[in-house]
């Protein structure tokens, strides 16, 4: 008998396990965009990837959701140097490579319509159902204002396409409305333009959920990245950072990978370095990533949004309240068939107020005074036209004082309603 544990056979197996991700649970970043039609159907390549997808019959429009978790997967979408650019793919690889384990892809295919008409009237019909299945997540756009040159230049002209500034207006325009239904926040980014020209588009796109994204930095880091899509790389760091939701973004530094290989010039050794100038309408307005010289990564120096008022709603700050907002709805859906009593709105009151704790806890949510509790009161309100149970909420979001009054209304089989008060 031999007890030498050193000759004993021992078998050991290694392997590669992407982890598992569920399909049932809501995305909290999703990139949409139109591909041609003729494109592969990835649903069709990699079928575990698949969420939902629409009737397809080879002739009509299709839009497919998946979740994507591998770079070989993201290969399959159109890329900047196709025949019809697309920022898509860079997009979907760059959010992988961050550390990303999956991303969720929105991919709506109609004959005859390439990736920067998005606010074509199919394009926009299908679109619709989809938001309306992914409720508080972060909708990135990578083309929306295409088409997008290939790549960065000093010269804007030679990257502004006439229809650019247009195309952003309306596609902001035409979703922003959805994002502020489904507790969602987009993400575009801000076209080259001439500094009038950038204050007539800001002007015209105010009081929207989107955070708008812009480059600046050094010059060597723009070739290398300015033509990318900002808007996703910030997406995808906030995603994978699940710690910042109410944290503010300033001076943190964003990680870039890929991007253009830039041979240096000799001459721009002779001429000053630094970040390139840019408008300081865009600090005011846009979420801006300023490129080091290194073109290793990007540091947030503004993370405005688009809402109104002006200067008071950053993307820490609306992607709070929307989580509030959110909460509330939630709770409010189990009231829609129940009775108009007084137990009834005791219940609802009590429901809101334990929703809510999870945020008074954090220190995220406290009383209008900024201390104590957030008030909560139910009330039944019976009608022989709209008898319906409400709730009236005032409270403070912290660290930013910001005070929110909210007046959520049941009505008998009908949606939940949210009013701001204030």
């Amino acid at each position: 008998m031999n007890n030498n544990p050193l000759q004993k056979r021992v078998s050991i197996e290694v392997s590669l396990a992407r982890p598992q991700s569920s399909k049932q649970s809501l995305p909290r970043l999703c990139v949409v965009g139109v591909v041609p039609f003729a494109s592969p159907i990835i649903s069709e390549l990699s079928p575990g990837a698949l969420i939902r997808r629409s009737n397809w019959n080879g002739r009509d429009p299709f839009v497919e959701q998946v979740r994507l978790t591998s770079i070989a997967q993201a290969s399959l979408l159109p890329g900047i140097d196709a025949n019809h650019p697309s920022r898509l793919k860079d997009s979907v690889t760059s959010i992988l490579e961050m550390g990303c384990n999956e991303v969720d892809c929105i991919l709506v295919r109609v004959p005859g319509v390439y990736s920067a008409e998005l606010t074509n009237q199919s394009v926009v019909e299908m679109l619709m159902g989809f938001f309306s299945e992914i409720p508080g997540a972060m909708i990135v756009f990578p083309d929306a204002g295409g088409p997008w040159a290939r790549a960065w230049s000093l010269d804007r002209e030679r990257m502004l396409h006439p229809d650019q500034s247009r195309n952003l207006m309306d596609c902001i325009q035409t979703y922003g409305p959805l994002f502020a239904e489904n507790f969602q926040l987009g993400f575009m980014d801000m076209v080259p333009d001439a500094p009038q020209d950038i204050i007539h588009t800001l002007n015209n796109i105010q009081g929207y959920d989107i955070a708008l994204c812009s480059w600046t930095g050094d010059m060597d880091g723009m070739f290398k990245h300015g033509w990318r899509c900002g808007s996703a790389f910030l997406a995808g760091y906030i995603n994978k950072r699940v710690d910042v939701v109410t944290q503010s973004l300033v001076g943190h530094e964003i990680p870039l990978v890929g991007g253009r290989k830039i041979i240096a010039n000799r001459a721009r050794l002779l001429t000053s370095s630094g970040p390139l100038p840019y408008a300081d309408m865009l600090s005011d307005n846009c979420a801006v990533l300023s490129i080091d010289s290194r073109g290793r990564k990007a540091q947030v120096t503004s993370e405005y949004t688009l809402r109104r008022p002006r200067y008071e709603w950053s993307i820490p700050v609306i992607r709070t309240v929307k989580a509030i907002h959110q909460s509330l709805r939630q709770a409010a859906d189990m009231f829609v068939f129940r009775p108009v009593k007084k137990v009834e709105a005791v219940a609802l009151e009590k429901t809101v107020e334990m929703v809510l704790n999870p945020f008074y806890e954090r220190g995220i949510l406290v009383g209008a005074e900024g201390k104590g509790r957030p008030s909560v009161i139910g009330e039944a309100l019976p009608s022989h036209t709209q008898p319906m149970l409400s709730v009236n909420l005032s409270a403070m979001v912290r660290p930013w004082c910001q005070n929110i009054s909210l007046k959520v209304m049941v009505r008998s089989g009908e949606d939940p309603v949210i009013e701001n008060q204030s």
